[in-house]
């Protein structure tokens, strides 16, 4: 298990899964709509999701707390390019 992982309540599938990410409690898009359909059944979810993204959106101010690391493998091969 990631050392950095902690656990909200008991955890049943990854998707529940917390990590701390410089200081911040993280869980993926997908188990954070997972849980608020549980406790909301009767919401659409789309509605759920574009709560979730706008939340996300003010939290975040434009700058990603994570980012998938082909991201960071794209930035190498940009910068690795000769300058013109």
């Amino acid at each position: 298990m990631d050392e950095n992982a902690v656990e909200v309540g008991a955890p049943s599938r990854p998707a529940d899964a917390v990590h701390v990410i410089d200081g911040v409690r993280v869980t993926s898009f997908s188990g954070v709509v997972e849980r608020l359909l549980a406790d909301y059944p009767d919401e659409d979810p789309v509605h759920v999701e574009a709560v979730v993204l706008r939340e996300w959106e003010a939290f975040s101010a434009g700058r990603p707390l994570v980012l998938p690391t082909a991201v960071e493998e794209g930035a190498r091969e940009i910068l690795d390019q000769p300058l013109v």
